[in-house]
Order: structure tokens, then sequence, then C-alpha cells
């Protein structure tokens, strides 16, 4: 969003369909920096794409460091035309403090009690979900901090439940359609971008954890299916969000099957290796690569491979500058492994997300070097090109 864009802005329609106009005063500027008869101006021919028909107003006053004052209030209130103030239907302000209701209050009972009667105290963002469609509003960040001092959840009516929304722990046919038709969800596409512009320098990036309750509240707004600009957040929430999405798949991205030929392959070497007799000799070597595109990515369904190749080629691009963000190939498959593969058996799992720094030249799969799945996700870092 532009500096002026994110401070009035249109939203979806409301529950009779009439449009919504979001007005965010966390994002009013320094009033010593910035002209404020300059956003008086930009408010009023923002306003003007709407006021031929009837509309609604949100205005999220929580989270503001700077308040305009009553004068320039009191010349706010006189620029509204006739259709400004008749076909406003409603006024929902957002978290008010005594500032907003004091200074309303005044002007509805001296200048317009009928439109008073139109502006309506919302404490929590659960109680604006009463009143209009909250999934079709862009919260602010600063918001949601501020809404966390009422609420450590956003609930919604019964009807406004629906869960077809949910990007977590939903499988990737829903997202991306049987084969992949539909491309990455928009999700991942939001994370990824912002990471890539935001992220690649930044130290511990995929290790730091961020504020467990703003986490929490980013995540519900997707899965309620909220727009939500992710530059807006601590980059480290794109990164767990990413995380989570993985971990919490119905299906991992390495399928059981993976563990089995990993399995049945370290079965064949401790058998070879114990073998001592010259017609072992000669069989053929097969490379860490080799066995990864003929043994692993091979088992990746359509929609795991789309969505693998975009996380690698983003965990390739944060290994590129790991002089600066300090997470090499070796700490990226550390920290992302888990998230990744899945067993039944804890341990195994436990066993199988190690991770070796053995250089993958010296790792044939017919030597005394075993693989695991840790160390195969630090090697498709590594050779993202040529896995992929």
């Amino acid at each position: 969003m532009t500096s002026s864009d994110n401070i009035i802005y249109r939203a979806g329609v409301d529950y009779e369909s009439r449009p919504m106009v979001v007005i965010c005063a966390c994002n009013l500027p320094d009033p010593a920096v910035v002209d404020y008869d300059t956003i008086l101006r930009i408010v009023l021919a923002q306003l003007e794409q709407f006021v031929e028909n009837d509309y609604t107003v949100v205005m999220f006053s929580g989270g503001a460091l700077y308040r305009p004052g009553w004068k320039w209030l009191f010349t706010a209130y006189r620029s509204l035309n006739r259709n400004h103030k008749k076909n406003l239907k409603a006024l929902y302000i957002v978290h008010p403090s005594t500032w907003p209701r004091l200074i309303l209050g005044t002007m509805n009972s001296i200048i317009s009690p009928k439109f008073g009667a139109k502006v309506h105290y919302i404490d929590t963002l659960s109680q604006l979900a009463t009143v209009v469609p909250l999934n079709q509003i862009n919260i602010p960040a600063a918001v949601y901090k501020h809404n966390l001092k009422f609420e450590d959840t956003i609930t919604l009516p019964e009807d406004q439940q629906d869960h077809a929304n949910r990007v977590f722990g939903a499988p990737l046919d829903r997202l991306m359609g049987p084969n992949g038709e539909l491309g990455l969800p928009p999700f991942i596409r939001d994370c990824i971008q912002n990471l890539i512009e935001n992220g690649l320098y930044v130290e511990g990036l995929f290790r730091r954890s961020p504020s467990s309750a703003m986490l929490k509240q980013v995540r519900a707004a997707y899965d309620r299916g909220n727009p939500v600009d992710l530059s807006e957040y601590d980059i480290h929430i794109s990164a767990v969000l990413l995380k989570l999405f993985l971990r919490e798949l119905p299906e991992p991205l390495f399928p059981m099957s993976v563990f089995e030929r990993m399995k049945r392959k370290k079965d064949e070497e401790h058998n070879r290796s114990n073998k001592t007799n010259e017609d072992d000799s000669g069989e053929k070597s097969i490379t860490v690569i080799e066995f990864i595109k003929t043994e692993i990515i091979s088992q990746l369904s359509q929609n795991s491979l789309i969505l693998a190749m975009e996380v690698f080629k983003l965990l390739r691009m944060v290994a590129d500058r790991h002089e600066s963000n300090k997470m090499t190939p070796f700490n990226l498959a550390v920290v992302m492994t888990p998230n990744i593969v899945r067993h039944q058996d804890v341990m195994q799992e436990i066993e199988m997300s190690a991770v070796s720094g053995q250089d993958k030249d010296s790792l044939l799969l017919n030597g005394s070097a075993l693989l695991t799945l840790g160390t195969v996700v630090r090697i498709m870092i590594e050779n993202y090109e040529a896995i992929f």
C-alpha cells in the first residue's frame, strides 16, 4: 500500500451488500511531518467514490500513535457534504478510547444528533465480526496487536465459521487442485514473496521465533480468509508460518514411502558392507544426487513437487546469503526437516531428521556413509538446480 492507501481504503461489502470503507488511525503520520489538511483532501476524495450510494465505514481507532486535534476533526466533519452524511448507513469505531468518544459525542450532540445515531462503538474484533464480514477486511498489524489487550482469540459468529478458507491443516488437493492446476496457494506465495523481498539477509531466518501472540493472530487471519499484508509484521512470522504450514499438512511433503526406500537402501548397504567376495566389488556406484532424483523426488505427488520446488528454491536463496543471515544449508536443514517429514514411530522420525555435514561427493550410497532425510534436505538445498 502507498502512504495514503493505508489510511483509507476499500474493503468488501457488509451484510447488506453495501461497500465498506476502512479508515486506519494507526497509519496516520506525524503531523509535524505531514500536513493533515492534505490527508483530509485524500480521505474526502476516496469517499467520493462511494457517497452516491449507501456505504459503511469501519474506523480502526486503536494502535494510533498520532491523533488529529479538535479543530481538524471539526473541519473534517463540516467538509462532509449532504451525500456523505445521508448515504453513510453506519460508522463502526473499533477500539474507541475516551478521545473519539468524547469528540464525536460532543460534535453529534451539538451539530447532528441524527448523524450520531449512525455511530457504533466496537470494543473487540470479535464484536466487529457480528456486524460486518471480518474476512473481507485487511486489518492492520497494529490493530491486531491492540486487540490482544482485550481478547486472546478472535471468535466468529456460528454462521461465519466457514472452514472452506482454512489454510493450515488443509490438504494440498483442495488448495492447489488435484494436479496443481490452481498453482501455489496464495498464502504460500505471500510468505515466499515477503521472505524474498524482506528476509534474505535477516540473521537467523527460519531459526528465530516471533511473538507467539501475533503469530497466532496472523495464522487465524489466513484461516478466516482475511487479506493479510505480511510486510507489516516481523519477518520471522512469515518464516514460522511457512514451517507450520508444512508441518500441518495432512500428508507430509516427503511421504512415508520415502522412509521405506531409505530404510531398504540402508539394509542393502549394511548387507553389502558385510560382503567380502569379489563378485560384489564390481557393482556400479550411485551418487546421492542420482538417488534423490530417482528414489525420493519420484515419490512426490504433483502438488508436493510444485510446492517442494518453490520451498527449496527459497531455501537455496537464503543459503546463498549465509554470510549475512548465518543460515547455511546445514542450519536450514536442521530447522526445516522436522516440518517436512513424519513417521508413525517418533524415534525413527527423530533419527531420520538428523543432518550430516559430510560432503555429498563422499556420500556414495554403496559406501560406508548412510543418508538420513535431514542430510537429503541439506543436499537438496545445496544442489537445487541439479535436482529440480
